[in-house]
């Protein structure tokens, strides 16, 4: 460490440089500024440099000498030094798996724990996309099967009929003379080895059949199954619109009530709405009574839709001064008229007369 001493020599002013030794026994750091500026002022007193010199010594500039010179240590940033501020961390965005009301809590965290974080997060999306690819070839693959399943079904469906024409066809053929129980009764005796082929004839024929009904009885059932989920999938949406469906006795008697007023006037059938009720007969959107329902809901949303009429106050019929005529008089006083008449004329003209006026008395009551 040295010290610097100014000499003045004319106009010019050239520092003087004196070198300063320590002690052996002195730090070789210091807690303190104080304690630096003390050391230092020690050691300028054994150099035998005058104590005023250390006193005009500016000590901040004597902590920045030992800070530099003896400790080695970089300069320190102040806080009123804007250029020596740390520069502001780079924002790192949110892991995908966090949401954005767990920022607050992201910004907070070391940028150390941050990387380590959006590490696992990247790892974490690269396995549940993994998974989600085999899942997916998975998926394929089972339906790939399921297809050639089906396909492999169908072709067997279809070729068992065949089968069967093909077998009886031969039967035909081979043993269209076994017509009769007595026939093969004969036949087993005459000619076992024929009766042979006849007996295994007939198993496969059997056999074909039985499993010709097997398939159709699990074709019907599994029919039965949809149509049960179509009807049930149907009632659903019908009760988002028809809230009387949702109650299970109103349900019931709208539904009777349908079935026994409205489809029977439309012309359907009893025999034909129970096999469209179980799904074995289909309707078209083009049948007459579709149609009917269709016009009539028209009419019915046009009545709705319809400004409504002033209803008149029912007002009671103007009475006129005097007594009023009952209902039916003028006929009862032509009748009358003509009784008079006849009696005095004794003719068949007012005879006819009064017959007619009175068929009218007795129309008109």
């Amino acid at each position: 460490m040295s010290d610097e001493q100014t000499a003045v020599s004319g106009d010019d002013t050239t520092p003087a440089v004196t070198a300063i030794t320590l002690d052996a026994d002195a730090p070789s750091s210091f807690d303190s500024a104080e304690s630096a500026v003390a050391s230092l002022v020690g050691a300028r007193e054994k150099a035998g440099i005058p104590a005023e010199s250390a006193d005009d010594d500016d000590p901040a500039t004597a902590e920045q000498e030992l800070s530099d010179e003896d400790n080695g240590a970089p300069e320190k940033a102040t806080a009123e030094d804007p250029e020596a501020a740390p520069a502001e961390k780079p924002l790192r965005e949110l892991p995908r798996s966090w949401t954005k009301d767990r920022a607050e809590i992201w910004n907070r965290l070391d940028p150390a724990a941050q990387d380590i974080l959006l590490e696992q997060d990247r790892l974490a999306s690269i396995d549940v996309r993994n998974r989600q690819n085999e899942l997916a070839e998975e998926r394929k693959a089972v339906q790939a099967e399921r297809a050639a399943a089906e396909k492999a079904r169908q072709q067997y469906e279809a070729q068992l009929p065949v089968l069967m024409r093909e077998l009886e066809s031969n039967l035909q053929q081979s043993f269209g003379d076994i017509k009769t129980m007595d026939d093969v009764v004969k036949l087993q005796s005459e000619d076992p080895f024929r009766f042979q082929a006849w007996q295994v004839h007939q198993m496969r024929l059997q056999a074909a059949k039985v499993e010709t009904d097997r398939i159709a009885k699990e074709n019907e059932t599994t029919e039965q199954n949809r149509w049960m989920e179509h009807v049930q999938s149907e009632n659903a949406k019908a009760a988002e619109f028809i809230p009387e469906l949702g109650d299970k006795d109103k349900a019931e008697k709208l539904t009777l009530r349908v079935a026994r007023e409205l489809l029977p006037d439309l012309g359907f059938k009893d025999s034909e709405l129970a096999a469209l009720a179980n799904g074995k007969e289909k309707l078209s959107i083009y049948d007459h009574r579709i149609q009917r329902l269709f016009a009539d809901s028209l009419k019915l949303r046009d009545i709705q839709n319809a400004p409504k009429a002033v209803v008149k106050p029912d007002l009671p019929p103007v009475q006129r001064p005097g007594v009023a005529r009952a209902p039916g008089a003028d006929k009862a006083a032509l009748v009358q008229n003509l009784t008079d008449k006849l009696s005095n004329s004794g003719s068949e003209n007012d005879a006819f007369e009064l017959l007619m006026a009175k068929r009218a008395s007795r129309r008109a009551s």
